[in-house]
């Protein structure tokens, strides 16, 4: 297994360990608290880890990892681009003044 893999192996272990210990303490009861509002807020942030981790264990090859960095690159350049026409625009009006 990858160097990689093992860090979300490890990641998703310790939100299973969270759930585990923290759903027993929670009360999701009918009436809407503070407690209630809080406990489904964590129980559903556990789970949006649990999510994330099992996704980037079984869901992500290689090719699609490749293509996700080349998309980040490509964004990245754009903004670039974004910012240096800003920069020359106001570079322009200063030198007008």
């Amino acid at each position: 297994m990858q160097q990689n893999k093992w860090r979300h192996v490890v990641y998703l272990a310790l939100a299973l360990v969270m759930l585990a210990i923290g759903l027993p303490e929670m009360r999701f009861a009918a009436e809407w608290s503070a407690h209630v509002v809080f406990s489904f807020s964590w129980a559903a942030f556990v789970l949006l880890i649990v999510a994330a981790n099992l996704y980037a264990l079984l869901g992500i090859d290689e090719d699609t990892a490749k293509q996700l960095q080349r998309v980040k690159l490509a964004k990245r350049l754009a903004w670039q681009r974004q910012l240096q026409r800003h920069a020359d625009r106001l570079v322009r009006v200063r030198e007008r003044r």
